[in-house]
């Protein structure tokens, strides 16, 4: 059962305002401040031991009293500090900042990796029927951990547009002028009363899992599976030539189901007028 556009339009805005399930935009501050702040106080010789104690016994736990998983180790080539975190506001919609500290040399960085613009918030509740950002948490947060295999795979193919595939549907947007995966709309092929080119690539992911809520949350089953699954997709074709329109622009098309619910409306309207006069 869909949702009238209208109504999930104005129930999206209204929770990226408010949702407190989710850090508000300006937090992000907040979270870099306890990192510098943390810096600024340590008075011991700067190496690379006493750095990691100070970053997993005094920065950790502080944000992990936000709520946050920090991860105090190696990544790749990188030691030190690394956490993911999302914040939400009505204007840039739901986006995951990577907050990482590497030592010995303290460089801090932190940047948005992907972005779920509002109006794919709202189609979101609008194709799974739901009327709150805490009904969907699911879909948008899975979407977060799998963008972080599609941007590399999107980035290496040069590819235009960028499709995120979930367990009950699909982001769909572009990589923007900073390479960050920006996702403009989200589609549920299987329910759809038209063709789409997507309901190609969405099919490519067809046997994904419906996954648990502590699955999504620790993400390293979700990013397994994505990495083992492209891995045996791309042994017979690229993704590219299953779906060559990822080499073309993204472009905003005209959702059908908008003109039914603005005709229901109409239709409504006019028995209504009728039945008055």
């Amino acid at each position: 059962m869909f949702v009238d556009p209208r109504v999930a339009h104005g129930r999206a805005k209204y929770d990226l305002n408010r949702s407190p399930r989710l850090f508000a935009e300006e937090r992000r501050w907040e979270i870099s401040s306890i990192v510098t702040t943390s810096l600024d106080n340590f008075t011991g010789i700067r190496n690379r031991r006493n750095l990691l104690r100070l970053l997993e016994r005094q920065i950790a736990p502080k944000l992990a009293r936000l709520g946050l998983e920090p991860y105090v180790g190696a990544l790749g080539a990188t030691e030190g500090l690394f956490v993911n975190f999302s914040t939400m506001s009505a204007e840039h919609g739901l986006r995951e900042f990577q907050l990482q500290l590497s030592v010995p040399d303290l460089v801090l960085r932190s940047f948005a990796s992907s972005t779920i613009r509002p109006h794919a918030v709202a189609r979101c509740m609008q194709r799974n029927g739901v009327v709150s950002l805490a009904e969907i948490e699911a879909e948008t947060s899975a979407a977060f951990v799998l963008a972080r295999v599609i941007r590399p795979l999107a980035l290496a193919g040069n590819w235009q547009q960028v499709g995120v595939p979930t367990a009950a549907g699909l982001f769909v947007g572009a990589l923007n002028d900073s390479n960050d995966i920006c996702l403009n709309t989200y589609i549920r092929p299987a329910t759809s009363d038209r063709d789409s080119r997507w309901d190609r690539f969405a099919a490519l992911f067809a046997t994904m899992p419906a996954w648990r809520a502590e699955q999504i949350r620790q993400g390293s089953d979700l990013l397994q599976w994505m990495v083992n699954h492209i891995v045996a997709l791309q042994k017979s074709a690229s993704f590219v030539e299953r779906c060559p329109f990822l080499l073309e622009p993204y472009r905003h098309v005209a959702d059908p189901l908008d003109a039914s619910w603005d005709a229901a409306r109409a239709s409504a309207s006019a028995d209504g007028d009728a039945a008055a006069s």
